[in-house]
């Protein structure tokens, strides 16, 4: 399911699992599985701690 698609949602991989698979997950438990099995993402890169951004 992720190779298929990169940027999967958790709410959108419970929704298949429910609907292909008849698997009732929590979000909270899929992500606990998903990083058990080494599967951690970051939306975006990490900014160093010491650089400001302007928000106004």
């Amino acid at each position: 399911m992720i190779e298929a698609q990169r940027d999967i949602t958790l709410h959108e991989m419970m929704a298949r699992l429910e609907s292909e698979r008849a698997v009732g997950i929590g979000r909270s438990m899929l992500n606990r599985w998903l990083r058990q099995h080494g599967w951690t993402f970051k939306k975006r890169p990490l900014m160093h701690w010491s650089r400001s951004v302007k928000t106004s």
